[in-house]
């Protein structure tokens, strides 16, 4: 029988040159989900990045791809991306961007093509931010996680558990690893949080497993 594909591995998209001024913002961002750095160009798009990040129903995805045609005009796609056998461009509503190199102005293949404003992200704003600052404990701590404490953590946290008790239960391992493991197993998609959508991460902020029927996020 053969072995199914990875879908992330036949995802064709390359980030091409953008030409940015000295008005323009730059943001500098690991990607977990990617093992790359990546650079953003404005905030929107940074917000729009920390959603992908944080779910797992998103394969992959590649930022500035290239040109799509938006109201009957080319601009540059803020970021294409997979989630399962569907793959979409999305469009932020900022300032368009335009390519250093010319000859990129080849309009890339048309697929479905979603634009996200600020009323968009609003509804998503408490989990935007949670998720801006857990992404750096998985950056930064991700490598000196192990898979056998990776599930160590998921399966003692089968019913909601706050945040301070997971890292009390794994003593004396550093609680920094514990709630980086707790972050990463959220980002996989093996660990759920409400709590994320209605305020702020704090010591209290409960996890628990992931039952089969709910798949990830």
């Amino acid at each position: 029988m053969v072995a199914p594909v990875d879908p992330a591995l036949q995802f064709d998209f390359h980030p091409i040159a953008i030409q940015r001024s000295k008005w323009t913002h730059q943001f500098h961002v690991w990607s977990p989900k990617l093992a790359r750095r990546l650079s953003l160009y404005s905030h929107a798009a940074v917000d729009f990045w920390a959603m992908m990040e944080s779910y797992a129903s998103v394969l992959t995805f590649c930022e500035y791809p290239g040109h799509v045609i938006v109201d009957r005009k080319p601009r540059i796609a803020d970021f294409v991306l997979r989630r399962k056998d569907v793959t979409e461009f999305v469009v932020v509503e900022t300032t368009p961007l335009a390519a250093i190199d010319a000859d990129a102005l080849e309009i890339l293949d048309p697929l479905p093509i979603t634009t996200v404003n600020a009323d968009v992200l609003k509804p998503h704003r408490v989990w935007i931010d949670n998720w801006l600052r857990m992404l750096p404990y998985v950056t930064s701590n991700g490598r000196f996680i192990s898979s056998d404490f990776l599930d160590r953590i998921e399966h003692g946290v089968t019913l909601p558990k706050a945040l301070y008790a997971i890292e009390y239960d794994a003593l004396p391992t550093d609680p920094v690893l514990t709630r980086t493991a707790v972050f990463d197993l959220t980002r996989r998609g093996r660990l759920v949080s409400p709590d994320l959508r209605t305020g702020e991460l704090n010591r209290h902020t409960r996890f628990r497993q992931v039952v089969a029927t709910e798949g990830g996020k």
